[in-house]
């Protein structure tokens, strides 16, 4: 934790509004039949110093209210109140490309495809040559731009505004520096990456310690049914990323069999192995293997870690 909470303060001082180059990029999620890629576009950024530095700026300034919160591990489960939480990017399969897709797609005139944008990313190359993405998801205007219409007042007369338009704030949902993802904004880091189908994938080499020590009877039924469920998938995820070790589960038998009797919990458990067939409570048997069961030393009391 400290050692991102570093790392973002690093980034924070690095930027350096007199030395930097800036990108304009804009991201279209797909659909249908491929709803987990995104094409990406590059928009050339008028010169006009003022509005690179306004552009900018306040996002900078909005980054920077961060520096004081701690920075903690990307917990599909909940979220702590003044926190930010951390990604590594080797975690989302699409992240390399999607990186690697700014800019490769160009286009001459946005009008008509502003509606289809999702997100918009400020792309800072600092003097050490370090990029920054500054990723915001697109709010709001795009609803006004497919059934609506812009106008401005003058003096007091109401006009249109002709062409479609964009919201840029100085608010960030998410920032990449050297492959790791800042989440400030919980839910766009969801809608940005496929993490149900990354996570997912996560499942199989989590739990290969506790494949090979054979305590689970029938475990390929086990792991499937871990796979194919979103909040088990999402509390196996959330137990690996707090740091708890899956190495040599339910090795100590006696306990094993004291804590399912102690808890009641609807779990055959013989000769060692837990009869995955014969256990209605699919969550017990994750909880088992992690040694997620407590009860405190002064005052015998039960509970399971982070409930």
């Amino acid at each position: 934790m400290v050692t991102k909470n570093r790392e973002y303060s690093d980034m924070c001082n690095k930027i350096d509004l007199s030395d930097i180059s800036l990108s304009f990029v804009v991201v279209e999620k797909g659909n249908g039949i491929n709803p987990n890629s995104f094409d990406t576009y590059a928009v050339n950024i008028s010169d006009k110093s003022s509005f690179k530095e306004r552009l900018i700026g306040n996002v900078i300034n909005y980054i920077k209210r961060f520096n004081d919160k701690k920075c903690l591990s990307y917990d599909p489960l909940k979220h702590k109140d003044s926190t930010f939480e951390y990604l590594e990017g080797k975690f989302i399969k699409e992240f390399s490309d999607f990186r690697k897709s700014f800019g490769t797609n160009l286009l001459t005139n946005y009008k008509d495809k502003i509606t289809d944008f999702d997100f918009y990313i400020l792309s800072i190359k600092d003097s050490s040559k370090k990029d920054i993405h500054i990723i915001r998801r697109m709010n709001g205007y795009k609803k006004v731009n497919e059934s609506g219409m812009f106008a401005i007042i003058n003096g007091n007369e109401l006009n249109q505004i002709d062409d479609k338009v964009i919201g840029i704030d100085n608010i960030a949902d998410l920032i990449v520096y050297d492959n790791l993802i800042f989440i400030l904004n919980y839910n766009s880091i969801k809608n940005l990456f496929n993490l149900r189908g990354s996570f997912q994938r996560q499942v199989t080499n989590i739990l290969k310690p506790v494949k090979n020590s054979n305590v689970i009877d029938n475990y390929e039924k086990f792991e499937r049914n871990i796979r194919s469920n979103d909040r088990l998938t999402n509390r196996l995820i959330s137990m690996k990323r707090k740091g708890i070790s899956f190495d040599d589960p339910l090795s100590n038998q006696n306990d094993v069999q004291k804590t399912i009797n102690d808890f009641d919990l609807n779990v055959s458990y013989e000769n060692g192995k837990i009869i995955f067939d014969e256990s209605p409570d699919k969550e017990a048997v994750l909880n088992l293997i992690s040694d997620y069961y407590y009860r405190t030393t002064q005052h015998g009391r039960k509970g399971i870690v982070d409930e």
